[in-house]
C-alpha cells in the first residue's frame, strides 16, 4: 500500500487537505459470479488481483470561532482482474470448474462522494448544522485504464443529492 497525504494551512481560516492511496492485494479470494446449469446454480469464486486508488480531498474555512464551512470530496476507484476461477462445492470447497464458465467476471467499481457541512454554534452547546451530500457510483465489466474517464463517467452517472438541517439546542 503507499499513501500520500499533504495539508496547507494558508491562515488562521482556511485549509486544505488531499490524500492519495494505492493499494494492490494479489491472489485474493471472492465471489465472481453464479448461474444455473441443468436446474442446479453453481457458484464460482475467483483469485484474484483488486486494485484500489482514493483521492480525498477537504477545504476547511472558518468565518469565526464558531462558525465554518467544510468540503470533503472522496474518488475511490477500484479494478477486480480474476486469475483463475473455482467452483464452490456443496461442502463449501473450491474446485476446478465441471464447467468453465465463460462469462466476463471482470469489475471496475467508482464511488464519488461530496459533503459540504455549515456548522453554527448559536449559543454555548447549541449547533445548527445545514448538510449538502452527493453520492455517485458506476459499474461496468470492463476495465477503463485512464483515471480521468473513470471519474468523468462516474460524475455522468446517477447520483444521489440530499440536504439537510440539523438543529441541536442544549437546555441549561
Amino acid at each position: 500500500d503507499y499513501s500520500l497525504t499533504g495539508k496547507a494551512r494558508f491562515n488562521k481560516k482556511f485549509s486544505v487537505d488531499y490524500t492519495v492511496s494505492i493499494s494492490t492485494v494479489t491472489n485474493q479470494i471472492g465471489w465472481a459470479a453464479s448461474q444455473f446449469i441443468g436446474g442446479n446454480q453453481v457458484i464460482y469464486f475467483s483469485r484474484r488481483d483488486v486494485k484500489n486508488v482514493e483521492n480525498i480531498l477537504n477545504l476547511k474555512y472558518n468565518f469565526t470561532n464558531r462558525m465554518g464551512i467544510t468540503f470533503r470530496t472522496r474518488h475511490a476507484w477500484t479494478k477486480v482482474q480474476p486469475q483463475q476461477l473455482y467452483e464452490l462445492d456443496a461442502f463449501g470447497d473450491l474446485q476446478t470448474p465441471a464447467s468453465p464458465y465463460t462469462g466476463n467476471v471482470n469489475q471496475n467499481y467508482n464511488f464519488l462522494s461530496a459533503d459540504m457541512v455549515y456548522t453554527w454554534q448559536f449559543a454555548q452547546g447549541s449547533f445548527i448544522n445545514v448538510v449538502w451530500k452527493d453520492i455517485g457510483g458506476s459499474f461496468t465489466n470492463s476495465f477503463e485504464k485512464s483515471y480521468i474517464k473513470n471519474l468523468s463517467r462516474t460524475m455522468e452517472g446517477p447520483q444521489f443529492t440530499s440536504l439537510s438541517l440539523r438543529i441541536i439546542y442544549f437546555l441549561d
